[in-house]
């Protein structure tokens, strides 16, 4: 169980809004679903290749409680906003299976 003292953070889950004309989905992000408590922990960063430079990527894992993540139905094509910056989901863990501690991992979108 992830301690309260450790949730030093409030998440916004953004949901995609929609789709066009065409059946195609929108990149709007503008439907908030809901917020919980997170911690932030850094996990490290790389350089890739984009455009004709270079572009770092941070990643970090967000702990939080299962119960609150299953409740929002959180997807990995939902974003994530902490404290103003805009996370990407890459991917959900139920740390041992046991419906406690949610590690979602992310990369912020610059």
């Amino acid at each position: 169980m992830i301690s309260a003292g450790r949730l030093r953070f409030v998440a916004s889950v953004k949901r995609e809004t929609g789709v066009d004309n065409l059946g195609k989905k929108n990149s709007n992000f503008g439907s908030t679903i809901g917020t919980f408590r997170c911690d932030l922990r850094d996990v490290g960063s790389t350089e890739v290749d984009y455009g004709d430079g270079y572009v770092l990527v941070n990643t970090f894992e967000c702990h939080a409680r299962w119960e609150r993540i299953a409740d929002l139905g959180v997807l990995p094509t939902d974003r994530l906003v902490i404290q103003s910056k805009t996370y990407r989901i890459n991917g959900i863990r139920n740390e041992y299976n046991r419906n406690r501690l949610a590690i979602l991992d992310v990369t912020e979108i610059v």
